[in-house]
């Protein structure tokens, strides 16, 4: 085998390897999250897939790689932050930034739970502020809003951020 043809394969296989690793954790941490989402703790799943809790905790936690989701994760103290000055919790990323989807136009749905109900005007606030953080469109979501014929879909698709 010629030195060029030799390097063209190389780079071929490397590509499919690093393709199929993808794959992988892609369908590890749709298992994992599942896993979690059918109520085992992350402890129960750390002792079931051979991992560490801190690495269960990470496989949980939203890795977009997509423009949005890569501002999204840049800015995610400050968009916890400012969710919980507004007295929201357990925030999650949901819609197309979540899945890979995004395409111009996209802007970034957020989920979070909150205790009480938020007036229009609350969340016309926190909208603003985390648009004024992200540089982009953003939709808010307390989990108690959302639409009856959405709820399985849109809590299937969050994930912690």
């Amino acid at each position: 085998m010629s030195a060029p043809s030799h390097a063209s394969e190389l780079a071929t296989i490397a590509r499919k390897t690093d393709e199929t690793v993808r794959e992988a954790r892609a369908r590890l941490v749709s298992a994992v999250r599942a896993a979690h989402r059918a109520g085992m703790t992350q402890t129960e799943i750390a002792n079931q897939i051979g991992r560490s809790q801190p690495e269960v905790s990470r496989l949980l936690r939203f890795h977009g790689t997509t423009p949005l989701a890569r501002r999204l994760r840049e800015h995610r103290t400050e968009v916890i932050n400012c969710i919980k000055e507004a007295g929201g919790s357990h925030v999650r990323v949901f819609g197309s930034v979540a899945s890979g989807a995004e395409h111009e136009g996209s802007d970034i749905d957020l989920l979070f739970h909150m205790d009480r109900v938020m007036s229009l005007m609350e969340l016309a606030q926190l909208e603003a502020r985390l648009e004024g953080i992200l540089g982009t469109g953003v939709d808010v979501v307390p989990d108690s809003a959302i639409a009856p014929y959405m709820r399985d879909r849109v809590l299937q698709q969050a994930v912690p951020l």
